[in-house]
């Protein structure tokens, strides 16, 4: 998101109101795009913004997979985001986490979705239908509607509302999964929420996302130092 902000209005540590862009305070620039959040109080930016596209869909699927399945899993993946070409059309991620009324023992829930129909949808879909889910669910939804439906992170959502607390996590960013890491992940996660009941509420996100655009801008234009990694856990 960094990348396309153009221009900061920034009060500094000593109380100085600047601003901040590719042309003032250049290095200030480079800085808070990617550094941290230390360097001023920003009171307004203009942002780059894009059109959505209207009246495309997306089309998202839903799969589970129990803790046998695990290696086949990550290598399916492995093979998908393919050292960072994910297709652009595709965002797919897991979350681990106690599903009770699937599993007695915590579930990989799989989501895939595509900026188009489940038939153009299809030769991605069949190879995830080849690993043998153990239940599958299906929609279609037009693009407007992505956060709402896929974070509930939407105007009205309960992760928008005033007084919410945030939810503390802890990225990890990798270039690939490294299938045997994954295993000791699962068995540390049993372990944990079988001897603490109370966060069997807990979860480990394993996303992956195009990153194209994120490549295609110079690394040394920003204090953003993940560029390389394709991957968030």
């Amino acid at each position: 998101m960094g990348d396309n902000i153009l221009e900061m209005e920034v009060v500094t540590a000593d109380g100085s109101e600047i601003t901040v862009s590719e042309s003032s305070n250049p290095d200030l620039y480079w800085a808070m795009r990617g550094a941290g959040q230390n360097f001023g109080i920003v009171t307004k930016f203009r942002y780059k913004i894009f059109d959505y596209p209207n009246g495309q869909d997306i089309f998202h699927a839903t799969y589970h997979f129990t803790e046998d399945q695990l290696e086949i899993l990550f290598e399916h993946l492995n093979s998908l985001i393919n050292n960072g070409t994910l297709p652009r059309d595709v965002n797919a991620y897991v979350v681990l986490r106690s599903k009770p009324l699937i599993s007695p023992r915590p579930v990989f829930v799989y989501h895939f979705y595509y900026l188009g129909s489940s038939e153009k949808a299809s030769p991605y879909t069949q190879t995830i239908l080849n690993l043998n889910p153990i239940s599958i669910s299906n929609a279609t939804f037009p693009y407007k509607d992505v956060s709402h439906r896929s974070f509930q992170a939407s105007i009205g959502d309960p992760t928008c509302a005033a007084g919410i607390s945030t939810k503390t996590r802890f990225p990890v960013g990798l270039q690939t999964y490294n299938v045997s890491a994954n295993r000791k992940i699962y068995d540390l996660f049993e372990d944990m929420i079988t001897a603490h009941p109370a966060l069997a509420n807990s979860f480990v996100q394993f996303e992956a996302f195009p990153m194209q655009a994120v490549k295609a801008v110079d690394a040394a234009s920003t204090a953003y130092a993940h560029r390389q990694d394709d991957i968030l856990v």
